[in-house]
């Protein structure tokens, strides 16, 4: 097996030191060591595409004419510096640069290319004072050192150069002046040879040539060599466009064919100075002028090359004003449209690292290397998380950067991009095997952390302003509060600490704080974005060491939720598994304002916030009675059972005396202690206070949660939580915020209310270990409670247990329920027993056993919705059984029955009876109202309340003095034939089948009410039938008449009698077989009595005195009809016809023959007339008055009935007030009995009906 233990210098190359110049390459250094800047060089093939796509920019500025330029876009590290350095050698002709590997094909197409004569010059512009005098300096540099005896091309203002040569003329002469150009000029060709024939004609005519002319070019030069060598470096630069001019024209008069520049730091030269907005928009366009000079074509065309490891407004931050932004903003885009971009990608940088840094010198350490990759790999969480870059790394790419992963060198790309030059990725990563050269074993994978010691704590500034604040709050934050505060929680000094070895747990805390400062500085990184649990421990990969693999990420989470209750910088995401963890840096001195409040950290209002604290975990609410000032509910067995809850120290009498722990109303009591208490007092103290009560006989239905003590560490985070609560709640922090900047309030609130939270979370960590419901640890709990004795209880016969619960609200209701199931060990447990049975399901079950009973127990087809319903009560209270679709209710199936039947030993039991029977299974009001009335209707019991009917009453009407008689009812063969009569006579009872009471006061109340209907009507047929027998020709066997009476008999012998009676007197009253024509007849009676009392019969009593064939049909039909049941013959129309007949007779009499007026005859007949007229008037005024005389009658009778009804509640309300009353009277003498007596004679005259005076008397 391959040794991981390996030092990892014994595996690659590791320097002792890493010096500041160390992997940063400057060009022009680069050209003078040539075999060692491409011995070092690594072509990738991206890196050759890129070598591509220079060429062909060079080649289409020579082939075009035209300048062109582009930017060498990378980060720091990804190789722009070499890049140019090689580009130059390949144009400059190195053989060694065209034989690099990698590079054939692009050297073999450009061939032509890189045979032409090109002049490469390098810049490293940093320094500069301005972009002309970098650009022309270096050139005049390179040009001097190239062709020391070649004139330099004039590239300053020559006019004050041509004035001093002009008085140095006159003092010395044109022959001595113009004769040390000749000798200036000797030995040299071409510019030599301008010098020698140089004429005062020919001086006078460049005098006064534009700046850019050659010929005055050449005269400016041999006037600098001659007489003022000085002038070459002080003057005045050409602007740039004329300079250019001059510079290619002087590059082209040495035979070359164009200008390649490269110019290095551009644009960190250009960023130093983004804060003068003047001068980046006036270099920014002097830039631009390299692809696009404003005067056309230059002498040879020139091409550049800028490296840029960022936009330049990527540098710009915040500090600019708006216009200055917009300006800014211009600058930048004019200058960007104008260069191409060769990108460097940062996927070449695994394969550059591993040939500059990370090549193994011996097998055995390629051996042991591979061995630690394929450990890494083994983890895939981690592996993931350590392959997260920009560049979308494979596990190749992590082979080739091993002992580094993709992520660190993500982030270490983002972290080097924002600092100088000299931060570059390879040095950097250098650095960090520099610094554990002594400790680093093979399979060790370097932390993500380590940057934070090399990059922020190193020397090295960043480049902007923005930046560079940023780098001071870390180094604050961490200097100033992180690392003391892991010092102290380690306990360790600082000397100690660097002392460690590198798998100490100081060691592990310190690298995850770092990465997540990393990650605040580069929150950009692909690597650092979203750093969860899992992340943070893998990008430190070994550092977090868990029992259980894959379990580091629990470690990480409990550390960065102490860490957020420390520091308010610091969030941990709501995920529960695997949060998200982030810290702000603001620099925000939020500590000033908590100084003004740290006199509210006090004991009370520590016991205050635990209050609330522990009242919010176990859901308890605030009552404001005294003596249990919180309560909570919690559901037994689908029953809603109330709590008291009581806060306090259990060991002190004084705060809790022995009243405050008792239960009462029947409800129980939880008493809740602190996890902490006074010097002295362990929590045993709390245990024995209370084993004493109960050996002193005190019993209640009370349970005492007895929780471990906190640490001092916690219960200082307790008094930060108070002053933290305090300070953020309502207008405080306005008011005590004043001394900071209104710019950082907001901010320091948030970092406050960010602390305030963390620190509540962890103290509700810290409390569910307290009480029980996590496993404890000694990081957050001193002094621990007895074991067994988490709860300890009052109550008799229970003996309660620690229950395995994941929350304190869960806790309770197992620890109530535990108390409840063994106090009312018989109450039904119904399925899902956590949800209430409402009262609404009650009922439903309710309405079905009497629906069940009314059809004889049994229901074929329940509604499924209905048996969903009530199915759980149902089963759970044995009220009948409910299978599929099919409810059955009868004394087997009902389970309460026995124990109701042995509450009937003192006869009709109250409601108040059952319930005492009831009383030990703990069942509520609304459940024992179940039982009691489904087995009144199952047992056919009647209700009575003062010896009057209770009704029907439903769930939560059911009072205790309810009497449940067993009812007084007919035979069943009495009943059988009842329903059978009263449904043919009267048309009612088709609903009712089987005998009960219910059924019987149904069906008597409807008699009742029939009866009073028919009463009048039936009484007045009889009336008035016999009184117009001799007419209507009726006698005693009359089938009308015989009805008629059987009829009234009937309704009078039902209407004065009670139910019972009633059933019983319609069951055997002496009735025909067939009922029908009965029916007819009581219901047909008022309107018949009616029809006739209003027949004329002063005219129908003459008909039998009258002759006549048509007298004697008339009245036939009429005594017919009248003879005939209402059933078989209307009588009403009848005798309607009957006196319309007799009507015409006497008009045809008249009308055939009418005697003379002075015939006696004649007059008789008039006089006869006259008096049928009067007869007739007074018939119809009779009519009249006994119709007006019925409808009197008849609201008469309404009021006698409204006036009974009245009277009848009045007497029963009187009779409900007198059964109520007790009277109690003391008799010490004989004679006070004759007083009594009188009282007693008194009352009995009175009597209450269905009630019976009870006298009590007992000696005194």
């Amino acid at each position: 097996m391959t040794d991981l233990s390996l030092p990892l210098r014994d595996a690659i190359d590791i320097p002792l030191a890493v010096h500041d110049d160390d992997f940063v390459l400057q060009i022009h250094r680069a050209q003078e060591a040539a075999s060692q800047t491409l011995a070092d060089y690594v072509v990738t093939e991206s890196i050759a595409e890129s070598f591509e796509k220079g060429l062909t920019l060079v080649e289409a500025t020579l082939s075009s004419g035209s300048s062109k330029g582009a930017f060498i876009h990378g980060s720091f590290g990804s190789g722009k510096s070499h890049y140019m350095a090689v580009m130059h050698l390949l144009l400059s002709g190195n053989a060694q640069a065209k034989a690099l590997p990698g590079l054939q094909a692009q050297v073999a197409k450009h061939e032509a290319l890189l045979s032409r004569k090109l002049l490469a010059i390098d810049y490293h512009l940093i320094g500069a004072e301005s972009f002309e005098s970098a650009l022309f300096g270096g050139y005049l540099a390179t040009m001097k050192k190239r062709y020391p005896d070649a004139p330099a091309p004039v590239l300053h203002r020559s006019d004050s150069l041509f004035e001093n040569a002009d008085q140095l003329r006159s003092q010395l002469g044109d022959e001595q002046f113009f004769a040390r150009f000749e000798a200036s000029g000797s030995g040299s060709s071409g510019w030599g040879t301008f010098a020698a024939t140089l004429t005062p004609d020919l001086y006078d005519a460049a005098r006064v040539k534009p700046a850019g002319d050659a010929d005055r070019q050449r005269v400016v030069a041999y006037l600098v060599r001659t007489y003022f060598p000085a002038f070459e470096n002080t003057g005045t630069w050409l602007e740039m466009t004329d300079g250019l001019q001059a510079m290619t024209e002087h590059a082209k008069g040495l035979g070359y064919e164009g200008v390649v520049l490269f110019l290095d730091e551009l644009v960190l030269w250009l960023a130093n100075h983004l804060r003068d907005t003047a001068f980046i928009q006036t270099e920014t366009s002097k830039v631009a002028k390299l692809v696009e000079t404003g005067i056309g074509a230059l002498p040879i065309p020139l091409a550049s090359f800028v490296a840029r490891q960022r936009n330049l407004k990527d540098f710009l931050g915040g500090g600019a004003v708006g216009a200055e932004q917009v300006a800014l903003d211009d600058s930048f885009q004019w200058w960007e449209g104008r260069f191409e971009k060769i990108t460097l990608a940062a996927a070449n940088l695994p394969q550059i690292v591993h040939k500059r840094l990370l090549e193994p010198t011996a097998e055995t350490g390629r051996d042991a290397l591979a061995a630690a990759v394929a450990r890494v790999r083994a983890n895939p969480v981690a592996f993931k998380h350590l392959l997260t870059d920009e560049a979308g790394s494979a596990a190749v790419d992590f082979e080739q950067v091993y002992p580094f992963s993709p992520a660190l060198v993500d982030a270490m790309v983002a972290l080097s991009s924002i600092m100088q030059r000299e931060r570059t990725a390879l040095k950097i990563m250098s650095e960090l095997l520099s610094r554990g050269r002594d400790e680093l074993t093979v399979g060790d994978v370097i932390p993500v952390g380590d940057l934070f010691d090399v990059v922020v704590l190193g020397d090295a500034e960043p480049l902007t302003d923005d930046m560079k604040n940023l780098f001071r709050v870390a180094r604050t934050f961490y200097t100033r509060k992180m690392r003391p505060y892991l010092l102290n929680r380690h306990s360790l000094t600082e000397v100690e600490a660097k002392r460690l070895a590198r798998d100490h747990a100081f060691r592990r805390d310190d690298r995850l704080a770092k990465t997540l400062l990393v990650a605040a500085i580069a929150p950009g990184s692909a690597s650092l974005k979203d750093l969860t649990a899992s992340k943070l421990a893998a990008l430190n990969f070994g550092t977090v060491v868990s029992m259980i693999p894959g379990h580091e990420a629990v470690q990480v989470v409990a550390l960065a939720r102490d860490w957020r209750a420390e520091f308010g910088e610091i969030t941990v995401g709501s995920q529960t598994s695997d949060p998200v963890i982030t810290l702000q840096l603001s620099g925000v001195d939020y500590d000033s304002v908590l100084v003004h409040v740290q006199n509210e950290d006090t004991h009370e209002n520590r016991r205050g916030l635990l209050r609330r604290l522990l009242a919010e975990q176990v859901g308890a609410s605030l009552t404001g009675v005294l003596g249990s000032e919180y309560s909570l509910t919690h559901v037994w067995r689908g029953q809603k059972r109330e709590v008291d809850v009581v806060f306090g120290n259990v060991r002190d009498a004084r705060a809790l005396p022995d009243a405050a722990l008792l239960a009462t109303d029947g409800r129980w009591k939880l008493v809740v202690d602190f996890p902490f208490d006074d010097a002295g007092h362990p929590p045993s103290d709390d245990v024995l206070r209370l084993v004493q009560l109960k050996q002193d006989g005190l019993e209640s239905d009370t349970i005492a949660w007895l929780p471990h003590f906190l640490t001092a560490t916690r219960m200082d985070d307790i008094g930060k939580l108070v002053v933290l609560d305090y300070l953020l709640t309502g207008a405080r922090f306005d008011q005590y915020s004043t001394s900071l900047p209104v710019n950082d309030r907001e901010p320091a609130r948030r970092q406050l209310a960010n602390q305030r939270d963390s620190l509540r979370d962890q103290i509700v960590l810290a409390l569910r270990q307290s009480y029980g419901i996590d496993a404890a640890t000694d990081d957050h709990l001193g002094e621990r409670v007895p074991e067994g004795n988490t709860f300890v209880t009052l109550a008799p016969d229970f003996d309660p247990q620690k229950p395995s619960s994941p929350s304190f609200a869960d806790a309770v209701v197992a620890v109530l329920g535990g108390g409840l199931d063994a106090r009312f060990a018989k109450h039904p447990n119904v399925d899902r027993g956590t949800d209430e049975v409402r009262r609404a399901e009650f009922t439903a079950v309710l309405d079905l056993a009497r629906e069940a009973m009314v059809k004889g127990g049994r229901i074929d087809t329940v509604e499924r919705n209905t048996a969903g319903k009530v199915r759980r009560v149902v089963d759970a209270y044995g009220v009948g059984t409910l299978s599929e679709v099919t409810y059955v209710l009868d004394t087997v199936r009902f389970a309460w029955h026995d124990a109701f039947t042995k509450a009937l030993a003192s006869g009709d039991p109250t409601v108040g009876t059952l319930r005492a029977a009831l009383a030990p299974t703990g069942m509520t009001a609304d459940a024992q109202d179940l039982l009691i009335l489904a087995w009144v209707a199952l047992t056919d019991r009647q209700l009575l309340r003062h010896g009057s009917p209770a009704g029907s009453p439903g769930i939560g009407g059911l009072a205790n003095d309810i009497t449940l008689r067993e009812p007084v009812l007919p035979s069943q063969e009495d009943w059988t034939n009842a329903l059978r009569r009263v449904k043919a006579i009267f048309g009612m009872g088709a609903n009712e089948h089987h005998l009960s009471s219910s059924a019987v006061q149904r069906l008597g109340d409807e008699l009742a009410t029939k009866v009073r209907q028919l009463d009048r009507g039936a009484t007045d047929l009889v009336g008035a039938l016999e009184a117009h027998s001799d007419v209507l020709g009726l006698g005693d066997v009359s089938p009308r008449l015989g009805t008629a009476r059987r009829a009234r008999d009937v309704v009078e012998a039902l209407r004065d009698v009670d139910h019972v009676d009633r059933i019983r007197v319609i069951a055997e009253f002496d009735l025909p077989d067939e009922l029908q024509p009965l029916a007819r007849s009581l219901a047909s009676a008022a309107d018949v009595a009616a029809a006739l009392q209003g027949a004329n019969w002063q005219l129908l009593n003459q008909l039998p005195s009258l002759t006549g064939e048509r007298v004697v049909t008339a009245l036939a039909g009429l005594r017919s009809a009248a003879e005939a049941d209402q059933m078989h013959v209307d009588l009403a129309p009848a005798l309607a016809a009957a006196a319309h007949e007799f009507t015409q007779i006497l008009v045809d009499q008249r009308g055939k023959g009418t005697p003379p007026d002075d015939d006696p005859a004649a007059e008789q007949e008039r006089a006869r007339r006259a008096q049928e007229d009067q007869l007739r008037r007074e018939q119809e005024e009779e009519l009249r008055r006994r119709e007006q005389e019925a409808a009197d009658r008849e609201r008469r009778l309404r009021e006698q009935e409204e006036e009974f009804r009245r009277q009848q509640e009045e007497a029963q309300r009187e009779t409900e007030r007198r059964a109520s009353q007790e009277h109690t009277v003391e008799v010490e003498r004989v004679a006070q009995l004759e007083t009594l007596l009188a009282e007693l004679v008194k009352e009995l005259s009175r009597p209450v009906e269905g009630k019976k005076l009870r006298i009590d008397w007992r000696w005194l």
